[in-house]
């Protein structure tokens, strides 16, 4: 039982052989020149290899209508290379986008980060600064002050007038 259907199964399999079949060089062509003609690539870079591809698959068909099938497959393998090669400098072209985007936001995140160090900086010096003057104003109130009941004493270095020069008699 397991034997006839396997067999009934590869049957029905290559009769319709298009089920498990890869698709033709042509058809992935296609598929490929349209997918990249969508995109802004195909005015682009792409250009070329289009045009290209375009140009095999005429060619295929003109070969396949002469009845020259051999070259006319041979056509349609060029084709798929031209297609396949116009899809790689379409992802190319993603790519450079991509990273001069990315290059444009590292010199903007890298002027930022420049600006936040120079902000840290003139921060660190303020601080430096008020501390300095803080450190000024708790070492005057640590001095004791002069009050006005009491008088000023001389320094110890300060000479006594004789009583001459204080105004006495001569």
């Amino acid at each position: 039982m397991f034997r006839s259907f396997s067999l009934g199964l590869a049957l029905a399999c290559a009769t319709t052989g298009v089920a498990f079949a890869a698709p033709s060089p042509r058809d992935t062509a296609k598929a490929l020149i349209a997918e990249v003609a969508k995109t802004p690539a195909a005015k682009g870079p792409a250009r070329d290899a289009l045009a290209e591809a375009d140009r095999a698959l005429v060619r295929a068909d003109r070969a396949r209508l002469a009845g020259d099938q051999k070259h006319g497959a041979a056509l349609e393998a060029l084709a798929l290379e031209w297609a396949q090669a116009a899809k790689e400098l379409e992802r190319a072209a993603a790519a450079e986008e991509r990273a001069a985007l990315l290059e444009k936001q590292l010199g903007e995140a890298s002027a930022k980060l420049e600006q936040a160090h120079t902000l840290v900086e003139q921060t660190n010096a303020r601080r430096n600064r008020a501390e300095a003057q803080l450190r000024e104003v708790e070492a005057a109130k640590a001095l004791p002050k002069p009050t006005e009941a009491e008088p000023a004493k001389p320094p110890k270095g300060a000479r006594k007038r004789p009583a001459a020069e204080k105004g006495g008699s001569e």
